[in-house]
Protein backbone atom coordinates (compact mmCIF):
# COMPACT_ATOMS: atom_id res chain seq x y z
CA UNK A 1 0.00 0.00 0.00
CA UNK A 2 3.19 2.53 0.81
CA UNK A 3 4.86 1.49 -2.42
CA UNK A 4 1.56 2.19 -4.34
CA UNK A 5 1.17 5.63 -2.89
CA UNK A 6 4.79 6.55 -2.67
CA UNK A 7 4.56 5.59 -6.69
CA UNK A 8 2.04 7.69 -7.48
CA UNK A 9 3.48 11.04 -5.63
CA UNK A 10 6.86 10.20 -7.72
CA UNK A 11 4.46 10.20 -11.13
CA UNK A 12 2.83 13.24 -9.98
CA UNK A 13 6.20 14.99 -9.36
CA UNK A 14 7.68 13.72 -12.85
CA UNK A 15 4.99 15.88 -14.45
CA UNK A 16 5.81 18.57 -12.69
CA UNK A 17 8.88 18.99 -13.96
CA UNK A 18 7.86 21.26 -17.36
CA UNK A 19 4.47 21.99 -15.71
CA UNK A 20 5.47 23.07 -12.59
CA UNK A 21 9.62 23.09 -12.52
CA UNK A 22 9.72 25.24 -9.34
CA UNK A 23 7.50 22.86 -7.13
CA UNK A 24 9.89 20.44 -8.30
CA UNK A 25 12.94 21.12 -7.88
CA UNK A 26 11.78 22.05 -4.26
CA UNK A 27 10.76 18.61 -4.30
CA UNK A 28 13.85 17.73 -4.93
CA UNK A 29 15.16 19.23 -2.29
CA UNK A 30 13.18 17.09 0.51
CA UNK A 31 13.00 13.20 1.60
CA UNK A 32 9.90 11.47 0.95
CA UNK A 33 9.00 9.71 4.17
CA UNK A 34 6.21 7.14 4.83
CA UNK A 35 4.85 7.57 8.54
CA UNK A 36 1.51 5.86 9.15
CA UNK A 37 1.47 6.99 12.40
CA UNK A 38 0.10 10.73 11.47
CA UNK A 39 -3.45 11.20 12.02
CA UNK A 40 -3.09 13.63 9.35
CA UNK A 41 -2.78 13.17 5.36
CA UNK A 42 0.63 15.28 4.69
CA UNK A 43 2.98 17.56 6.15
CA UNK A 44 6.31 19.04 5.67
CA UNK A 45 9.62 19.88 7.82
CA UNK A 46 13.52 19.05 9.14
CA UNK A 47 13.81 18.41 4.78
CA UNK A 48 10.81 15.50 4.65
CA UNK A 49 7.89 15.59 3.47
CA UNK A 50 5.94 12.79 5.37
CA UNK A 51 3.00 10.91 4.38
CA UNK A 52 -0.03 8.66 5.82
CA UNK A 53 -0.18 5.73 3.37
CA UNK A 54 -3.18 4.33 5.53
CA UNK A 55 -4.90 7.97 5.06
CA UNK A 56 -4.31 8.88 1.67
CA UNK A 57 -4.96 5.10 0.60
CA UNK A 58 -8.86 6.14 -1.05
CA UNK A 59 -7.52 9.39 -2.29
CA UNK A 60 -7.97 10.19 -6.05
CA UNK A 61 -5.22 11.33 -7.81
CA UNK A 62 -6.20 15.05 -8.08
CA UNK A 63 -6.75 15.01 -4.41
CA UNK A 64 -2.96 13.53 -3.83
CA UNK A 65 -1.91 16.44 -5.63
CA UNK A 66 -3.64 18.98 -3.75
CA UNK A 67 -2.32 17.37 -0.91
CA UNK A 68 1.19 17.20 -1.70
CA UNK A 69 1.41 21.23 -3.84
CA UNK A 70 -0.54 22.69 -0.09
CA UNK A 71 2.87 21.09 1.00
CA UNK A 72 5.64 22.19 -1.47
CA UNK A 73 3.72 25.82 -0.98
CA UNK A 74 4.70 25.62 2.30
CA UNK A 75 8.06 24.75 1.76
CA UNK A 76 8.26 27.49 -1.08
CA UNK A 77 6.87 30.41 1.45
CA UNK A 78 8.96 28.47 4.24
CA UNK A 79 6.53 28.82 6.58
CA UNK A 80 8.34 25.16 8.50
CA UNK A 81 11.52 26.97 8.52
CA UNK A 82 11.14 30.87 9.27
CA UNK A 83 12.11 32.19 12.41
CA UNK A 84 9.04 31.71 14.84
CA UNK A 85 7.38 34.36 17.09
CA UNK A 86 8.30 33.66 20.98
CA UNK A 87 6.78 30.81 22.82
CA UNK A 88 4.45 30.59 19.33
CA UNK A 89 1.71 28.33 19.53
CA UNK A 90 2.36 26.03 16.33
CA UNK A 91 -1.06 24.58 16.08
CA UNK A 92 -2.13 28.17 15.36
CA UNK A 93 0.98 28.60 12.72
CA UNK A 94 -0.14 25.53 10.98
CA UNK A 95 -4.04 27.66 10.83
CA UNK A 96 -2.55 31.21 9.66
CA UNK A 97 -0.05 28.82 7.31
CA UNK A 98 -3.15 27.07 5.44
CA UNK A 99 -5.27 30.37 5.30
CA UNK A 100 -2.50 31.65 3.57
CA UNK A 101 -2.33 29.37 0.95
CA UNK A 102 -5.88 29.29 0.38
CA UNK A 103 -5.97 33.50 -0.26
CA UNK A 104 -3.41 32.91 -2.69
CA UNK A 105 -4.23 30.18 -4.10
CA UNK A 106 -8.34 29.90 -3.72
CA UNK A 107 -8.85 29.51 -8.17
CA UNK A 108 -6.75 26.88 -8.04
CA UNK A 109 -7.55 24.47 -5.11
CA UNK A 110 -10.95 25.65 -4.08
CA UNK A 111 -13.39 27.06 -6.50
CA UNK A 112 -16.73 25.40 -6.39
CA UNK A 113 -15.72 23.85 -2.78
CA UNK A 114 -18.91 21.80 -2.45
CA UNK A 115 -17.91 19.62 -5.11
CA UNK A 116 -14.44 18.98 -3.56
CA UNK A 117 -14.57 15.85 -1.30
CA UNK A 118 -11.60 14.47 0.89
CA UNK A 119 -9.50 17.47 0.60
CA UNK A 120 -9.70 20.44 3.26
CA UNK A 121 -7.36 22.98 5.23
CA UNK A 122 -7.71 23.14 8.91
CA UNK A 123 -6.90 26.97 8.83
CA UNK A 124 -9.82 27.78 6.60
CA UNK A 125 -12.52 25.21 8.44
CA UNK A 126 -11.23 26.61 11.60
CA UNK A 127 -12.37 30.69 10.29
CA UNK A 128 -15.61 28.95 8.63
CA UNK A 129 -16.40 27.86 11.88
CA UNK A 130 -16.61 31.64 13.28
CA UNK A 131 -18.37 32.63 10.28
CA UNK A 132 -21.64 31.96 11.52
CA UNK A 133 -20.90 33.49 14.76
CA UNK A 134 -19.74 36.82 12.78
CA UNK A 135 -22.73 36.79 11.13
CA UNK A 136 -25.56 36.17 13.34
CA UNK A 137 -24.17 37.44 16.86
CA UNK A 138 -24.40 40.91 17.82
CA UNK A 139 -21.43 40.55 20.04
CA UNK A 140 -18.81 38.23 18.32
CA UNK A 141 -15.77 39.38 20.46
CA UNK A 142 -17.81 40.69 23.27
CA UNK A 143 -19.13 44.67 23.95
CA UNK A 144 -15.14 46.14 24.25
CA UNK A 145 -14.44 45.15 21.02
CA UNK A 146 -17.67 46.86 19.64
CA UNK A 147 -16.89 49.43 16.64
CA UNK A 148 -13.30 48.45 16.73
CA UNK A 149 -11.14 48.13 13.17
CA UNK A 150 -10.43 44.53 14.48
CA UNK A 151 -14.15 43.62 14.49
CA UNK A 152 -15.07 45.43 11.19
CA UNK A 153 -11.86 43.16 9.47
CA UNK A 154 -13.63 40.06 10.89
CA UNK A 155 -17.26 41.42 9.66
CA UNK A 156 -15.84 41.86 6.35
CA UNK A 157 -13.40 38.88 6.01
CA UNK A 158 -15.27 35.60 7.70
CA UNK A 159 -18.06 35.36 5.11
CA UNK A 160 -19.47 32.66 3.26
CA UNK A 161 -20.44 32.57 -0.29
CA UNK A 162 -24.06 31.26 -0.60
CA UNK A 163 -23.59 29.22 -3.70
CA UNK A 164 -20.15 27.99 -3.79
CA UNK A 165 -19.89 27.54 0.49
CA UNK A 166 -16.56 29.42 -0.07
CA UNK A 167 -15.06 31.26 2.49
CA UNK A 168 -14.02 35.05 1.02
CA UNK A 169 -11.57 36.32 2.27
CA UNK A 170 -11.57 39.88 0.88
CA UNK A 171 -8.28 41.35 2.84
CA UNK A 172 -5.04 39.85 1.68
CA UNK A 173 -2.79 39.21 4.44
CA UNK A 174 0.53 37.73 4.98
CA UNK A 175 1.05 34.35 6.61
CA UNK A 176 2.45 36.51 9.95
CA UNK A 177 -0.51 38.50 10.02
CA UNK A 178 -3.03 35.46 9.96
CA UNK A 179 -0.98 34.20 12.63
CA UNK A 180 -1.55 37.06 14.92
CA UNK A 181 -5.20 37.36 13.27
CA UNK A 182 -6.27 33.82 14.45
CA UNK A 183 -4.17 34.09 17.72
CA UNK A 184 -6.34 37.14 18.40
CA UNK A 185 -9.74 34.98 17.21
CA UNK A 186 -9.05 32.35 19.56
CA UNK A 187 -8.31 34.50 22.88
CA UNK A 188 -11.60 36.20 21.99
CA UNK A 189 -13.63 33.84 21.19
CA UNK A 190 -12.70 31.35 24.44
CA UNK A 191 -15.95 30.34 26.26
CA UNK A 192 -15.64 28.99 29.59
CA UNK A 193 -11.79 28.69 29.73
CA UNK A 194 -11.49 26.55 26.75
CA UNK A 195 -10.76 28.02 23.20
CA UNK A 196 -13.22 28.40 20.82
CA UNK A 197 -12.73 26.62 17.50
CA UNK A 198 -9.40 24.51 19.05
CA UNK A 199 -11.36 21.55 19.78
CA UNK A 200 -9.59 18.17 20.20
CA UNK A 201 -9.72 17.92 16.12
CA UNK A 202 -8.08 21.33 15.53
CA UNK A 203 -5.61 21.31 18.02
CA UNK A 204 -4.02 17.79 17.64
CA UNK A 205 -4.06 18.07 13.54
CA UNK A 206 -2.35 21.75 14.16
CA UNK A 207 0.49 20.38 16.94
CA UNK A 208 0.84 17.34 14.36
CA UNK A 209 0.90 19.32 11.20
CA UNK A 210 3.57 21.46 12.75
CA UNK A 211 5.56 19.47 14.51
CA UNK A 212 8.66 19.48 12.61
CA UNK A 213 8.73 23.34 12.37
CA UNK A 214 11.94 25.01 13.19
CA UNK A 215 14.09 27.90 11.99
CA UNK A 216 16.54 26.33 9.83
CA UNK A 217 18.75 29.26 7.95
CA UNK A 218 20.68 26.40 5.48
CA UNK A 219 17.10 25.41 3.94
CA UNK A 220 16.16 28.58 3.82
CA UNK A 221 19.37 29.54 1.95
CA UNK A 222 18.55 26.57 -0.37
CA UNK A 223 15.02 26.96 -1.32
CA UNK A 224 16.03 31.01 -1.67
CA UNK A 225 18.35 29.89 -4.86
CA UNK A 226 15.62 28.11 -6.07
CA UNK A 227 13.43 30.68 -6.14
CA UNK A 228 16.34 32.79 -7.86
CA UNK A 229 16.91 30.61 -9.99
CA UNK A 230 13.13 30.30 -11.19
CA UNK A 231 12.75 33.69 -11.55
CA UNK A 232 15.89 34.36 -13.87
CA UNK A 233 15.18 31.37 -16.33
CA UNK A 234 11.20 32.07 -16.18
CA UNK A 235 10.62 28.55 -14.16
CA UNK A 236 7.31 29.43 -12.01
CA UNK A 237 5.19 27.33 -14.07
CA UNK A 238 1.77 27.19 -13.27
CA UNK A 239 1.91 29.34 -10.14
CA UNK A 240 -0.69 31.67 -9.84
CA UNK A 241 0.02 35.24 -9.60
CA UNK A 242 -0.77 35.76 -6.14
CA UNK A 243 1.37 33.26 -4.89
CA UNK A 244 4.37 34.50 -6.93
CA UNK A 245 3.93 37.91 -5.71
CA UNK A 246 4.31 36.93 -2.29
CA UNK A 247 7.01 34.28 -2.87
CA UNK A 248 9.25 36.91 -4.47
CA UNK A 249 8.27 39.96 -1.88
CA UNK A 250 9.58 37.42 0.63
CA UNK A 251 12.63 37.69 -0.50
CA UNK A 252 12.73 41.52 -1.08
CA UNK A 253 15.67 42.87 0.94
CA UNK A 254 14.13 45.75 2.48
CA UNK A 255 11.58 43.01 4.49
CA UNK A 256 15.07 40.95 5.97
CA UNK A 257 15.78 42.72 9.13
CA UNK A 258 18.69 40.85 9.84
CA UNK A 259 20.34 42.13 6.75
CA UNK A 260 18.92 45.58 7.58
CA UNK A 261 20.31 45.25 11.66
CA UNK A 262 23.67 44.21 9.98
CA UNK A 263 23.95 47.49 7.66
CA UNK A 264 22.88 49.43 10.77
CA UNK A 265 25.47 47.70 12.83
CA UNK A 266 28.76 47.96 9.70
CA UNK A 267 27.46 51.95 9.38
CA UNK A 268 28.11 52.56 12.92
CA UNK A 269 31.02 50.66 13.51
CA UNK A 270 32.77 51.61 10.46
CA UNK A 271 32.39 54.82 11.20
CA UNK A 272 35.22 55.16 13.48
CA UNK A 273 37.59 55.26 11.08
CA UNK A 274 41.06 57.32 12.16
CA UNK A 275 44.18 57.66 10.39
CA UNK A 276 47.38 56.05 11.56
CA UNK A 277 49.88 57.77 9.71
CA UNK A 278 51.58 60.58 11.97
CA UNK A 279 54.31 61.70 9.37
CA UNK A 280 53.57 61.74 5.15
CA UNK A 281 55.04 58.65 2.96
CA UNK A 282 58.21 59.20 0.98
CA UNK A 283 56.34 58.12 -2.16
CA UNK A 284 52.85 58.53 -2.08
CA UNK A 285 52.86 61.59 0.74
CA UNK A 286 49.59 61.81 2.59
CA UNK A 287 47.46 60.76 -0.23
CA UNK A 288 48.11 56.62 1.38
CA UNK A 289 47.84 56.97 4.70
CA UNK A 290 46.88 53.90 7.30
CA UNK A 291 43.71 53.75 9.14
CA UNK A 292 42.64 52.24 11.76
CA UNK A 293 39.03 51.10 12.88
CA UNK A 294 37.74 51.36 16.69
CA UNK A 295 35.61 48.12 16.43
CA UNK A 296 33.32 49.68 19.40
CA UNK A 297 30.17 51.60 18.92
CA UNK A 298 27.86 52.96 21.57
CA UNK A 299 23.74 52.32 20.26
CA UNK A 300 20.90 54.19 21.64
CA UNK A 301 17.77 52.42 21.60
CA UNK A 302 13.95 54.20 21.83
CA UNK A 303 10.97 51.98 22.20
CA UNK A 304 7.55 53.10 21.82
CA UNK A 305 5.67 51.69 24.64
CA UNK A 306 2.18 53.54 24.15
CA UNK A 307 -1.37 51.22 23.96
CA UNK A 308 -0.84 50.17 20.40
CA UNK A 309 1.77 47.75 21.14
CA UNK A 310 1.17 44.56 22.08
CA UNK A 311 3.50 42.22 24.79
CA UNK A 312 4.05 40.01 21.84
CA UNK A 313 5.76 42.71 19.81
CA UNK A 314 7.66 43.82 22.95
CA UNK A 315 9.07 40.01 23.36
CA UNK A 316 10.20 39.60 19.46
CA UNK A 317 11.42 42.61 19.76
CA UNK A 318 13.75 41.99 22.75
CA UNK A 319 14.38 38.84 21.27
CA UNK A 320 15.94 40.45 17.88
CA UNK A 321 18.02 42.37 19.79
CA UNK A 322 19.44 40.72 22.19
CA UNK A 323 20.80 37.96 20.10
CA UNK A 324 21.95 40.50 17.52
CA UNK A 325 23.89 43.35 19.20
CA UNK A 326 25.70 41.20 22.34
CA UNK A 327 29.24 40.30 19.70
CA UNK A 328 31.52 42.43 20.73
CA UNK A 329 31.64 45.00 18.36
CA UNK A 330 28.66 47.06 20.30
CA UNK A 331 30.32 48.38 23.57
CA UNK A 332 26.87 50.27 24.79
CA UNK A 333 23.48 49.75 24.27
CA UNK A 334 21.30 52.43 25.76
CA UNK A 335 17.22 52.44 26.27
CA UNK A 336 14.43 54.97 26.60
CA UNK A 337 10.87 54.21 26.23
CA UNK A 338 8.22 56.35 25.00
CA UNK A 339 4.73 57.09 24.12
CA UNK A 340 3.47 60.63 23.79
CA UNK A 341 6.21 61.74 25.82
CA UNK A 342 9.92 60.43 27.23
CA UNK A 343 9.19 57.79 30.09
CA UNK A 344 12.50 57.95 31.53
CA UNK A 345 14.83 61.24 31.20
CA UNK A 346 18.18 58.86 31.37
CA UNK A 347 18.85 56.87 29.17
CA UNK A 348 19.36 53.05 30.98
CA UNK A 349 21.32 50.31 30.10
CA UNK A 350 20.40 47.85 27.75
CA UNK A 351 20.64 44.02 29.77
CA UNK A 352 19.47 40.22 29.16
CA UNK A 353 17.10 40.24 32.02
CA UNK A 354 15.64 43.56 31.08
CA UNK A 355 12.18 43.34 31.36
CA UNK A 356 10.47 45.92 28.34
CA UNK A 357 6.60 45.26 29.64
CA UNK A 358 7.53 46.49 33.17
CA UNK A 359 7.46 49.69 31.36
CA UNK A 360 4.25 50.47 29.79
CA UNK A 361 2.52 53.32 28.55
CA UNK A 362 -1.14 53.80 27.36
CA UNK A 363 -0.90 57.13 25.41
CA UNK A 364 -0.60 57.80 21.96
CA UNK A 365 2.63 58.07 20.12
CA UNK A 366 5.11 61.67 19.34
CA UNK A 367 8.19 60.15 17.66
CA UNK A 368 9.19 63.95 18.23
CA UNK A 369 10.57 63.18 22.08
CA UNK A 370 13.24 60.47 21.13
CA UNK A 371 14.53 62.00 18.21
CA UNK A 372 15.44 65.45 20.04
CA UNK A 373 17.19 63.17 22.73
CA UNK A 374 18.60 61.84 20.24
CA UNK A 375 20.10 64.99 18.76
CA UNK A 376 20.87 66.33 22.54
CA UNK A 377 23.08 63.43 23.18
CA UNK A 378 24.44 62.89 19.70
CA UNK A 379 28.10 62.97 21.09
CA UNK A 380 27.46 59.94 22.66
CA UNK A 381 25.83 57.54 20.36
CA UNK A 382 26.75 56.32 16.96
CA UNK A 383 23.03 55.38 16.15
CA UNK A 384 19.30 55.48 16.95
CA UNK A 385 17.01 52.15 16.54
CA UNK A 386 13.33 52.95 17.12
CA UNK A 387 11.11 50.66 17.77
CA UNK A 388 7.17 51.39 16.99
CA UNK A 389 4.38 50.11 15.28
CA UNK A 390 4.46 53.55 13.22
CA UNK A 391 1.15 54.92 14.52
CA UNK A 392 1.95 58.39 15.22
CA UNK A 393 1.92 61.92 13.94
CA UNK A 394 5.04 62.49 11.08
CA UNK A 395 8.21 64.24 13.21
CA UNK A 396 10.50 66.67 11.95
CA UNK A 397 13.93 65.44 11.30
CA UNK A 398 16.61 68.19 10.33
CA UNK A 399 19.84 66.84 8.03
CA UNK A 400 22.32 64.71 10.05
CA UNK A 401 24.79 62.48 9.28
CA UNK A 402 23.69 59.85 12.26
CA UNK A 403 22.38 56.66 11.50
CA UNK A 404 18.28 56.18 12.15
CA UNK A 405 16.88 52.47 11.79
CA UNK A 406 13.38 52.13 12.68
CA UNK A 407 12.43 48.32 13.00
CA UNK A 408 8.31 47.98 12.40
CA UNK A 409 6.34 45.60 14.60
CA UNK A 410 4.86 43.82 11.50
CA UNK A 411 4.93 44.13 7.96
CA UNK A 412 1.26 45.57 7.99
CA UNK A 413 2.74 48.87 9.97
CA UNK A 414 5.85 48.39 7.61
CA UNK A 415 3.64 49.17 4.11
CA UNK A 416 1.78 52.18 5.81
CA UNK A 417 5.09 53.35 7.05
CA UNK A 418 8.14 53.14 4.85
CA UNK A 419 7.57 56.09 2.78
CA UNK A 420 7.63 59.18 5.24
CA UNK A 421 10.27 57.06 7.11
CA UNK A 422 12.77 56.51 4.16
CA UNK A 423 12.31 59.72 2.90
CA UNK A 424 13.94 60.99 6.14
CA UNK A 425 18.44 61.62 5.61
CA UNK A 426 19.77 58.80 7.30
CA UNK A 427 16.53 57.05 8.48
CA UNK A 428 15.82 53.22 7.16
CA UNK A 429 12.87 51.22 7.75
CA UNK A 430 12.63 47.59 7.82
CA UNK A 431 10.61 45.04 9.85
CA UNK A 432 10.14 42.00 12.10
CA UNK A 433 8.43 38.85 10.50
CA UNK A 434 6.48 38.34 13.74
Amino acid sequence: MGTSIEKKIKTIISSWFFTHPLLYSVYCTHSLVENNNLQIPMRSGKGRIEYSSQLLEKATDSILEKYLKVELYRIVLMHPYSRQPVNAMKNILLLASDVTIYQNCKKEFFAQEKSQTGFCLNGVEYLKSLAARFANSENPLGEKWNGTEELQFFLKNLVIAPRTGELMLIDKLTFEQWYKKILFLIKETSIGGEQAGTNSAFTQAGNQASELWEENQEIQAELENQIQKADSEEGWGGLGGDLKRQIKEQGDFSFDYRRALTQFRQSIVSANRSLTRMRPSRRYGFKAMGSRYDRKANVLIAVDVSGSITDESFGNFYHAIRNFFFLGLIEKIDLIFFDVNLKNTKAIPFTKNINLNQIKGRGGTNFQSPLDFFSLHSSEYSGLIIFTDGEGEVPKLECHKKNILWILDSRLSYEKSRNWIDSFPGCKSTYLPF
